[in-house]
């Protein structure tokens, strides 16, 4: 007598069974890089700070109390301590680092949209159009991104408005070139050459089909732009010329702590350290995308 060796399925256990089938999250949870489970857990971490502690909070950020100044972390019901004239130090790093994200997000968002706009135009009509759109490009992209800043910023009153559009200035030309090239590789494709014998005009070539082929590359440069922005609106705070005197920003909190380095040293270190978790937890995740986007 000869045994039945037939093949069993490998979703079925021995006894004929259905093997239990993982969670979607767990499934997902697996397919995920270290690097990129890491800067998510960052992010997230630098998110909760930014948006919920201000909303947990039982004070104000701003609110002053000179008998409690200096005290170090970890006492008195102060997390983080407190700085030279009484002020909560988690709430103070919570508020610069809400300003920081917000601000440099919306500067992506404008700068994704002005690069938009000029590579698409640039690539899919070319010629001088190209041409002009182009050196304008190279233009913005010779300045020095301080002396821009510097420029703008004296001229300005201060306002996140204008912080938003020195950083939106200091990247939109990289998206610009980005676009260009991609439109320029579609626009000659043969659906696209398809459609416009079939009767379809430019706009709607434009719209439905270079755009979406367009959008496809910038997800990873954004990300790690938003990092680079985080430490350009920090390093204007720190000089003095980012955000409004009266509203809190990371590097603004460093230059008021740097003359107390050696005797509160928290004043400088912890919104420092703050800063440098955020642009490591981005730039984790802008890697990871982009090692997975060149894997496929």
């Amino acid at each position: 007598m000869t045994a039945d060796v037939g093949t069993r399925s490998p979703a079925t256990s021995p006894a004929g069974t259905t093997a239990p089938r993982r969670h979607p999250v767990v499934r997902w949870w697996r397919r995920q890089s270290a690097l990129l489970l890491t800067g998510y857990g960052v992010v997230l971490a630098t998110a909760a700070l930014a948006f919920l502690v201000p909303l947990l909070a039982p004070e104000d950020a701003g609110r002053v109390d000179p008998g409690r100044a200096y005290l170090p972390p970890l006492s008195d019901g102060h997390l983080l301590g407190t700085d030279q004239i009484g002020r909560d130090m988690l709430l103070r790093v919570a508020g610069g680092l809400r300003a920081s994200l917000l601000i440099s997000g919306s500067a992506v968002a404008a700068a994704i949209c002005i690069g938009l706009l000029v590579g698409l135009v640039a690539g899919y009509y070319g010629g001088a159009v190209e041409t002009v759109l182009m050196r304008l490009t190279d233009v913005q992209m010779a300045l020095p991104f301080i002396v821009l800043a510097v420029m703008i910023l004296s001229i300005a009153e201060p306002s996140y408005v204008s912080l938003t559009l020195v950083l939106c200035l200091a990247v939109w030309p990289a998206y610009a070139r980005a676009v260009r090239s991609s439109t320029r590789l579609e626009k000659d494709a043969n659906y696209v050459q398809g459609i416009k014998i079939l009767g379809g005009g430019n706009l709607r070539v434009l719209r439905k089909y270079l755009l979406p082929a367009a959008l496809a590359p910038l997800a990873v440069l954004a990300v790690l732009d938003m990092a680079a922005l985080i430490l350009f609106e920090a390093t204007l705070g720190f000089l003095g010329i980012g955000s409004p005197p009266d509203s809190p920003s990371l590097g603004s909190i460093m230059a008021d702590g740097k003359q107390f380095i050696t005797s509160a040293w928290w004043i400088s270190v912890v919104p420092g350290l703050v800063t440098f978790a955020a642009i490591l937890g981005i730039n984790l995740v802008g890697v990871a995308l982009r090692e997975r986007k060149g894997q496929s």
